[in-house]
């Protein structure tokens, strides 16, 4: 993993630089995003849904298709899929059903895959780019549909020379597929649309949509045309399991910098299967078209036809949260807060709603700067959601309350959110009062501590006189060590400055 995450840090930011449009060339891309659901359950059976546990600790008959074992549908993924196709502005079928698609392999052990491909619950909807995704130019990206579908096991390799373990875990776990029409034509779009997904289905609950974990995954169709041409008339190359915005990026960049440089020498494109070497920065075959699987699709007849009503349809369309669009637009408008900010929240779920429980009797922008900068850093450095943190309203309410008033530091202000998030539950007042703090606002006794400071770091002083300005941090954080976090950090800047212009004075 820590080699692959180098290897990312090579690839360039925005892929490669190809430019579709130079030597008359243009590209076409469809998607096919593959999402885990946030269900507690499988799709077809009641085993825990997390993949991730001991291998093979859940599950169920049907998920290692034992003889005898049928398919229950579990109605919370079918709900979340509803969701999921409302977000994007689409419509719920009011009958879809499921099929079967025979292949065979290891991380499959019915032998077939359980899908929507013909009559899926989901059919419709976009999502807009412009020039708030960074492009210079407005465009709406179609969903064809959204299916209800089944995951696969995991296979391990490489544990035991000569053999390949299969984790059930994963089987069965719920995803819906998301299937574009052909409407993104470059790179750029391509990531940017990918993020404003997961933006979305994040932010109204139906999938965590971590890449990095496989909870999102995404195959990309590429195929080149001459300017001027039929847009559908290239011969389209999938390249499958890209996990990354920055991936998806350089693949789709290096297929088409590769068809081009076959039909430009005169030779043809093959339709087939290709990965992406991000070591190399180009896609291999994985798979000809004359080696394509059959399929050999046909309805399952172990699952009856889902018949949903309008009113069932309405009340999941009640229960939708604002769509990420108005948010941004309502933060900005109501608490003028930064577009970094904004963006920050939104994708985290649950964000928005912590914040506004904050802000709405106390300074925005402050309550901001410590969600997005103090918590998120605790959350980064303890690869945890908020949602997941025991960090709770009240708890930074009254740490932010005791701030504003001085009851405490900044750096005691922080110390106390670590206890918070590590699991403490008594209150800032109690803590305060356990550990004895009290602010020192005394500005001779700050002075004294300051010269004390000043006098023990001649050196640094010295270069600070000199004109060597990084020296002043270093002096103003020793100060506030020497009076163990208990003064204020504007108080003891403004003093570590007066001795020092004192000193430059003399």
């Amino acid at each position: 993993m820590r080699q692959l995450e180098k290897l990312l840090r090579r690839l360039p930011a925005r892929g490669f630089g190809y430019s579709t449009a130079s030597g008359g060339w243009r590209s076409t891309v469809g998607l096919e995003l593959h999402v885990q659901l946030l269900a507690k359950q499988k799709l077809f059976s009641a085993a825990s849904a997390k993949w991730n546990d001991n291998p093979n600790t859940n599950v169920y008959m049907v998920d290692a298709s034992i003889p005898g074992s049928l398919p229950r549908l579990n109605p919370h993924c079918v709900q979340l899929a509803a969701r999921a196709i409302l977000g994007l502005k689409g419509q719920v079928q009011p009958v879809s059903s499921f099929d079967r698609k025979h292949y065979f392999y290891l991380d499959q052990p019915l032998g077939y895959q359980i899908t929507q491909q013909f009559f899926p619950i989901g059919k419709g909807g976009f999502i807009e780019l412009g020039q708030a995704e960074g492009l210079g130019h407005s465009k709406k990206v179609h969903v064809h549909q959204l299916q209800l579908e089944q995951d696969t096991a995991k296979s391990i390799h490489d544990v035991y020379p000569g053999y390949v373990l299969a984790d059930l875990n994963r089987a069965g776990v719920g995803l819906i597929e998301i299937v574009t029409r052909p409407d993104i034509e470059t790179a750029e779009e391509a990531a940017q649309f990918v993020r404003k997904m997961q933006v979305l289905l994040r932010h109204i609950g139906v999938s965590n949509c971590n890449m990095e974990d496989g909870s999102m995954r995404c195959d990309v169709n590429v195929s080149v045309y001459r300017d001027g041409n039929d847009r559908l008339s290239g011969t389209r190359c999938e390249l499958k399991n890209l996990n990354s915005l920055k991936v998806i990026r350089c693949a789709i960049d290096a297929e088409v910098s590769r068809q081009v440089g076959l039909l430009t020498a005169g030779k043809t494109v093959e339709q087939e299967t290709r990965g992406f070497d991000a070591r190399s920065g180009t896609t291999f075959l994985t798979r000809s078209k004359e080696a394509a699987p059959d399929y050999r699709y046909m309805p399952d007849p172990d699952i009856p036809e889902v018949h949903i009503s309008r009113n069932w349809v309405e009340e999941v369309q009640r229960t939708l949260p604002e769509l990420p669009e108005m948010t941004r637009e309502r933060l900005k408008k109501q608490y003028n807060l930064t577009k970094e900010d904004i963006e920050t929240m939104i994708n985290e779920p649950g964000c928005v709603s912590f914040f506004e429980q904050l802000a709405t009797t106390r300074n925005p922008k402050r309550v901001a700067s410590w969600v997005t900068s103090e918590i998120f850093g605790q959350l980064s450095y303890r690869a945890q959601r908020l949602a997941d943190s025991p960090l709770t309203v009240a708890q930074l309410g009254e740490l932010l309350d005791s701030l504003a008033n001085n009851a405490i530091t900044s750096a005691q202000a922080k110390q106390l959110l670590i206890e918070f998030m590590d699991g403490e539950a008594r209150s800032t007042a109690e803590l305060i009062k356990a550990y004895g703090w009290k602010v020192l606002d005394d500005d001779s006794l700050i002075r004294q501590i300051a010269r004390d400071t000043l006098d023990k770091h001649p050196k640094e002083v010295s270069g600070y006189l000199k004109g060597q300005a990084r020296r002043l941090n270093f002096l103003i954080g020793k100060t506030m060590q020497a009076t163990k976090g208990q003064a204020r950090p504007q108080d003891v800047s403004r003093i570590v400055k007066e001795l020092l212009e004192s000193a430059s004075a003399d």
